[in-house]
């Protein structure tokens, strides 16, 4: 779920929501703290509204909180700016665990997480008891790192993925310039359709013996002719040939 749900739903309305998501059968597994703004540079009091976030998703009986650094990939931050973001996110990933949830980091394009190196200096100064990983495999792509390698040497942190694909000609855009990269409307596609190495993540989860949730989301992308269900049928086949079993059809 996105931010602005906790706005919409906030009070006694997230009762109102729960209700929709059992009619639906649906369980509300992560919500995104966009609200939360975690700049290295720019320290500022964040707990207040986290816990917002918090007691709103904890009542919908959610599990994660999604984090994402709020920093910047064309600036260079010190290590002690490094090191006062990280203190920030450990007590706000102990806050969520008082209340029964889990705390995830989001490497994201366009934030210090955008590459590899990036993401690295945000989990190796984090407490692995209190701030977790989502790993975004197409996130991951455009910036530049193997998704693979990132969710072996993060195994126990992981704690669910997105799923999506990177498009060709961004990805072949981002190799020469990442910055040339932002100002695209459409990044991302269907799984299978973009660049993505889905065989080697799949056997990455094979071989840590992952046993997290996989959310297949598209944003910033294209609709084909036939709308979001032709986009969803591509994803679900491309899933299926990947080797994930499906238990209810479309």
């Amino acid at each position: 779920m996105l931010g602005w749900v906790e706005r919409k739903y906030a009070g006694p309305k997230s009762a109102e929501l729960r209700r929709h998501l059992d009619e639906l059968k649906l369980q509300p597994v992560a919500l995104s703290c966009s609200g939360v703004k975690l700049d290295p540079a720019q320290p500022s009091e964040v707990t207040a509204r986290f816990r917002e976030y918090a007691e709103f998703f904890k009542r919908l009986g959610g599990r994660y909180l999604q984090v994402t650094d709020g920093g910047s990939p064309q600036k260079n931050y010190s290590s002690a700016q490094i090191a006062s973001l990280a203190r920030r996110m450990n007590e706000l990933g102990k806050l969520a665990q008082d209340l029964g949830l889990e705390l995830g980091y989001h490497p994201h394009f366009g934030t210090l997480g955008e590459t590899r190196e990036g993401a690295a200096r945000v989990l190796d100064s984090t407490d692995p008891r209190y701030v977790k990983l989502i790993a975004d495999v197409a996130h991951l792509t455009l910036g530049g790192a193997d998704p693979a390698g990132v969710i072996r040497t993060y195994r126990e942190r992981l704690i669910f993925t997105h799923f999506k694909d990177l498009r060709k000609d961004i990805a072949v855009i981002a190799g020469r310039d990442r910055d040339a990269a932002r100002d695209r409307k459409y990044r991302f596609c269907e799984i299978g359709t973009g660049v993505v190495n889905f065989p080697s993540i799949v056997k990455a989860f094979r071989d840590t013996n992952f046993r997290g949730w996989v959310i297949v989301e598209l944003d910033a992308y294209k609709p084909p002719a036939g709308g979001p269900s032709d986009s969803a049928k591509t994803n679900k086949d491309a899933l299926e040939k990947l080797g994930f079993r499906f238990y209810n059809d479309f």
